[in-house]
């Protein structure tokens, strides 16, 4: 009988220790920092931001106590009301975080590999962008000044620390695969390499994370979008409740360019004489545009169509749908299909788009 109840109270202890969540600790120790609230946020995919857990600080100290989660979980400290904030990478241990609140960008935190990894690459990055810093308040003074000579000489020193910028991030993945804060800068690089980079450093990763699914799902979407690709179907309305279909205006021209930009775009605005131009000398020989608008104000939009006097088919994207099937980043965006809907070129500005139209038409 003895037995028996000590089976039973070992089952309920074990119970009892399944049903308490396992933590780590960010303990918080900053100078100058006694009454100020910070704010702990973390986010699974470096995209949708779960504020966890707000503190006070007294004594110049402070502990948030967490509940395990994925080991990718990438930690945001935040003060309230600041827009200062700090990135940790606990991996479910516990952390140390230290210095001075009124020095944001020289806080550090200790813990685990992947927070320690984390802290290799940020001191490796500082090192670089500190000059980049004070270069850009340079950049800024030329500008207000109009001082057109020296703003360019001081933005060729900027690209300078640009390329440093990236080289430092390639060769922390090359160096540290196997670990999480890889995947992220990957997932926050993208955007910055050619497609066939993104595809060789994805291909080196370990584990598996939502930074990398975040990649890989980028590497499907450009490779939909290549020279040589079929063209991805839509169906937009114009301002009159016409419906634009891009199939068959391939079907019904020698070339179809669709080029995304919008009103309170700069360089769109810039590009659009180019594009009006190229589309009054070619549209006879079988050019068709399409000028697909990522407004979310409708009255803007039109308003910049009239203002620029666009001859040519002017759409709406407001949700984002097109746009994204195209991987569209920056505007103006351009591509251009033949009439066997198939892509010959994209991104083409200024005089290229001239040379490029010259060689299939004329």
């Amino acid at each position: 009988m003895k037995k028996i109840l000590l089976s039973l109270f070992a089952a309920l202890m074990i119970l009892s220790g399944c049903n308490k969540a396992k933590q780590f600790k960010v303990t918080m120790n900053l100078d100058n920092s006694d009454g100020e609230q910070a704010i702990l946020i973390k986010t699974l995919d470096g995209n949708t931001p779960i504020i966890l857990d707000t503190v006070v600080f007294a004594d110049n100290k402070a502990v948030f106590n967490v509940n395990f989660d994925e080991p990718y979980a990438l930690y945001i400290l935040k003060l309230k009301g600041s827009r200062d904030f700090f990135m940790m990478f606990p991996e479910n241990q516990d952390v140390t975080v230290t210095g001075d609140i009124d020095d944001f960008i020289h806080i550090e935190a200790t813990g685990g590999a992947t927070q320690n990894a984390f802290n290799e690459y940020q001191m490796a990055l500082a090192k670089i962008n500190e000059p980049g810093l004070a270069l850009e308040k340079e950049i800024n003074a030329a500008y207000d000044a109009d001082d057109s000579v020296r703003y360019e000489e001081l933005n060729a020193q900027f690209l300078v620390i640009y390329h440093e910028n990236i080289d430092c991030k390639k060769d922390f993945i090359n160096n540290h695969a196997d670990s999480y804060v890889a995947h992220y800068i990957l997932d926050d690089m993208k955007y910055d390499l050619e497609l066939a980079e993104v595809i060789e450093f994805a291909d080196l990763l370990t584990n598996e994370s939502p930074y990398r699914d975040n990649v890989v799902e980028f590497i499907a979407n450009n490779q939909r979008v290549e020279l040589g690709q079929p063209f991805i179907d839509f169906t937009l309305q114009t301002v009159d409740g016409k419906d634009v279909n891009l199939a068959e205006l391939i079907k019904n021209n020698k070339v179809v360019m669709i080029d995304f930009w919008a009103s309170w775009c700069g360089p769109c605005r810039h590009e659009n004489p180019v594009v009006k131009a190229a589309y009054e000398k070619y549209h006879d020989k079988g050019l068709e545009i399409v000028g697909i608008s990522v407004d979310r104000n409708e009255a803007a939009w039109l308003q910049a169509v009239e203002e620029d006097a666009l001859p040519y088919i002017q759409v709406r994207d407001a949700a984002g749908e097109v746009g994204n099937n195209y991987a569209v980043v920056y505007i103006p965006s351009n591509f251009l299909y033949d009439q066997n809907g198939i892509m010959i070129a994209k991104g083409l500005r200024g005089e290229e788009l001239e040379a490029k139209l010259a060689e299939v038409l004329n």
